[in-house]
């Protein structure tokens, strides 16, 4: 994270949506990088399983509420038809945490607003 920001010393990748950083996905953020550590993860999952891959999003009941009611609407329309069919396709699926869990919540764990909001990454 710390090269990320020396990097980037302007950049707020907390707050900015995923698709708008520098590099799109291959962008060098904290965010970016947990996202392909659980790709990665799900895919040795599922190749052990010969099951086609998939990818949870785990978000505590508010952030769930913000995800599927004001994040996909505003994605633009190519990221949202896309999101769209991979929900239906079940190749990402979100799953809503009970509050006593939200330290597993992708928004909170982030940093990216809601409750309890983190200025760092929590330790691995």
């Amino acid at each position: 994270m710390d090269d990320f920001e020396k990097e980037f010393p302007e950049f707020d990748w907390k707050n900015i949506p995923a698709y708008k950083h520098p590099g799109g996905k291959d962008c060098p953020c904290p965010k970016h990088e947990y996202i392909r550590e659980q790709i990665n993860f799900t895919k040795q999952v599922n190749e052990k399983g010969k099951e086609p891959s998939k990818v949870t999003l785990k978000f505590c009941p508010d952030h769930y509420r913000v995800y599927m009611n004001e994040v996909i609407p505003a994605m633009p329309l190519k990221y949202k038809i896309l999101t769209k069919i991979a929900l239906k396709l079940g190749a990402i699926q979100v799953e809503q945490l009970k509050y006593m869990e939200s330290e597993l919540c992708f928004y909170c764990k982030f940093g990216s607003g809601g409750h309890d909001r983190k200025n760092e990454l929590p330790p691995m």
